[in-house]
């Protein structure tokens, strides 16, 4: 029998077990596996990582593109990285796709370089496919047409996104318009560039001197040199222009900074600066581990004061990058838009904290056994061990770096934490850039040192507030009384019965139809087909609506009768002259160049704004939310048809993940429309 008093003296230690966990072993040295790097007399960096245990092999070939100015032809290198596998001399963009899908292979490629992976079986080709790719591009007319149309098209859909649009003014402030860095893609510069432009930039920086071939995967020293010599060895060398530029200074004090957007329901804060980080240093270890106690995960403070304690946000981070030339630091996150400057001020308070208290060893501990875990798991992926050869023939760092990168980590003290982060984060100099409802941009003014917020565009253009304020010569009336007039006028208009519309769209190279028909007497039908099939089916008549998505009846909510209400008017714009009691002028603003004045509308769903060309007085704009999100429909290329101009071109972005293009096909007015169309199902 167990004496009592040793069963409780038992369980006492059990407890304690429980409670302390036990003390960390050593740190160990990682064995990385000797990575085996050779050049070639072209100058181009071969670096080779074996790893017989699956038949698998992986090509990355790197260009290391110096930094520089593109200028007026700012995309020119994502274009011409798209350009890449469009063709060769001897192959159409279809034959590629087909011969590397024949041997279950993948290509893709970049403006600054390419990657490919396959079976062992196919290593050869696989190799000398994506040498065909890279020193045989052909760059054809037709293929660059789609690319450059795929490269706006990309952009409209960022400049929707409100984080798209934070991360772009954050780089125009933290590193300046005369910094690569800091330099955009805008609309403009995009269809500035030309096939040749393209051209010359693969011409200019594609050589052999700034490049790297890593290999891995199940191959020998003997393979790798052969395939390398056999696929690039006649790759001619070049000198590039390297130019160089000076480190961006941070702000002086803490400057705030405003991207309005219309219809925002949340706020995109977003917290950071400029910083000298240099990679493979002892900084920039410890760096690292005080970013990760700060908030690079759910343990993080950010996350842990704006998430858990204040419920602000669905997730508060923190990013520190290395660099070469200049790294940065930022926190992030979207917040309602009610508590956007309580959520700034949290922010501010975590940076300063972690710069001048120290953290506590529990938290350093569980910084480094998270540090130790996700090192150990990366080594588990031979292409992340290939990264870390790269980056150590890259930069020039001692082999040991990586192999002892844990015994950095486990000698940092919180010492070391404070010192790094006092320097790296804090408060001294720092951009707070926020985008969403200007309603709430003032309010930010407090957390500026001068007492002022600045306003920027999503190309991170000063704005000038007092001249987008709500003019005061004009009325939501004569607005769009000015509307009316320039798509016709009220008598033609009103001659206008009914119509039916057809509309098409691509969608991941399917083409998507939606025909609709507005007759008087509020009815309305929409139906959307791809691939010969009704996706949908909506129809409003007289106070009933039915909606139908592949075939299945969804019960319409309140919401969406009230929506189909106000799209079964045949010109609803022109509708809201008769509920002047909802409209009101807020501002106006600058869309691609044009002054708008906005409107803005109550509605069932909230408030929208109505963006009017103040030249031409139509209207180019709408944004609404919808489902939680501010979806935005831009409006252009105006017809006229029977006497009134309707515009045939619709782009839908902030509904999903990419911009919708609605090109019209046809419009026919007080035509015959099937009354079976206004039909409802009950």
């Amino acid at each position: 029998m167990v004496d009592k008093a040793d069963k409780m003296a038992e369980e006492t230690v059990a407890s304690d077990f429980r409670a302390n966990a036990p003390e960390p072993g050593p740190a160990p040295e990682i064995d990385l596996g000797d990575f085996q790097d050779f050049k070639l007399d072209n100058g181009l960096q071969v670096i080779l990582v074996e790893n017989h245990k699956l038949p698998r092999v992986s090509y990355q070939l790197f260009i290391d593109v110096p930094p520089h100015m593109e200028g007026a032809y700012a995309g020119a290198s994502g274009m011409m990285g798209s350009m890449l596998r469009r063709a060769t001399s001897d192959m159409t963009k279809s034959e590629i796709d087909e011969a590397i899908d024949f041997i279950g292979a993948n290509l893709s490629t970049s403006g600054s370089g390419a990657f490919a992976s396959t079976i062992s079986k196919y290593k050869m080709q696989m190799m000398e496919m994506m040498g065909k790719v890279i020193l045989d591009a052909q760059f054809p007319e037709e293929e660059f047409t789609k690319v450059k149309d795929d490269a706006i098209a990309g952009l409209k859909s960022a400049l929707a996104d409100p984080n798209a649009i934070a991360g772009r003014v954050r780089r125009v402030l933290n590193y300046g318009t005369d910094h690569p860095y800091g330099e955009l893609e805008t609309e403009e510069t995009l269809k500035n560039v030309t096939l040749d432009v393209v051209k010359e930039y693969y011409n200019t920086y594609f050589v052999p001197n700034r490049s790297y071939l890593v290999m891995v995967g199940d191959l020998t020293r003997k393979e790798a040199e052969m395939m390398a010599q056999k696929t690039f060895g006649s790759w001619e060398t070049k000198d590039v222009p390297s130019p160089s530029f000076a480190v961006p200074a941070r702000p002086e004090g803490v400057v705030v900074n405003f991207v309005p957007k219309a219809g925002s329901v949340q706020s995109v804060i977003n917290i950071g600066h400029p910083l000298e980080l240099k990679p493979g240093t002892k900084k920039a270890i410890q760096a690292g581990i005080a970013n990760s106690i700060l908030g690079s995960g759910s343990s993080g403070r950010l996350f842990q004061n704006l998430r858990e304690d204040k419920g602000y946000t669905y997730g508060a981070y923190s990013r520190l990058s290395n660099d070469r030339l200049v790294g940065q630091f930022n926190a992030s996150a979207s917040v309602r838009n009610e508590v956007t400057d309580s959520a700034v001020q949290q922010f501010l308070l975590e940076i300063a904290e972690i710069s001048k208290d120290p953290v506590s060893g529990e938290e350093l501990t569980r910084a480094k056994s998270q540090l130790n875990g996700s090192f150990g798991r990366a080594l588990e992926r031979p292409r992340q061990i290939a990264s870390y050869a790269l980056s150590t023939i890259r930069y020039g760092l001692e082999r040991d770096f990586y192999p002892t990168y844990l015994q950095k980590v486990e000698a940092t003290t919180t010492a070391d934490i404070l010192k790094v982060a006092s320097e790296l984060i804090n408060t001294k100099g720092i951009n707070i850039t926020v985008v969403g409802d200007k309603a709430v941009a003032e309010k930010l003014a407090q957390f500026a040192t001068n007492g002022k917020v600045n306003y920027f565009d999503v190309n991170g253009n000063p704005l000038d507030m007092a001249a987008m304020a709500a003019p005061t010569d004009v009325s939501a009336k004569s607005v769009l009384e000015g509307y009316v007039e320039a798509i016709g006028g009220l008598d033609a208009i009103g001659k206008v019965k009914n119509y039916a519309q057809t509309m098409e769209a691509t969608i991941q190279g399917q083409t998507i139809t939606q025909t609709f028909y507005k007759a008087d007497g509020d009815k309305f039908s929409s139906q959307t087909q791809m691939m010969g099939m009704v996706m949908a089916d909506q129809r409003y008549n007289a106070g009933k609506a039915m909606m139908k998505q592949q075939g299945q009846v969804a019960e319409p909510t309140d919401e969406m009768v009230a929506a189909l209400k106000e799209q079964a008017v045949l010109f609803p714009t022109a509708g809201l002259l008769q509920k002047l009691d909802k409209v009101s002028v807020s501002g106006t603003e600058t869309i691609d160049g044009k002054k708008t004045i906005v409107l803005d509308v109550e509605d069932p769903a909230g408030t929208a704004q109505y963006y009017f060309d103040a030249d031409s007085k139509l209207l180019i704009r709408q944004v609404r939310s919808q489902g939680g999100q501010a979806v935005t429909v831009d409006l252009s290329d105006y017809k006229d048809v029977g006497g009134v101009m309707f515009p045939h071109m619709s782009a839908i972005s902030g509904m999903m993940p990419f911009p919708l293009e609605m090109k019209t096909k046809e419009i026919k007015i007080n035509t015959e429309i099937d009354a079976a169309l206004f039909e409802i199902e009950e």
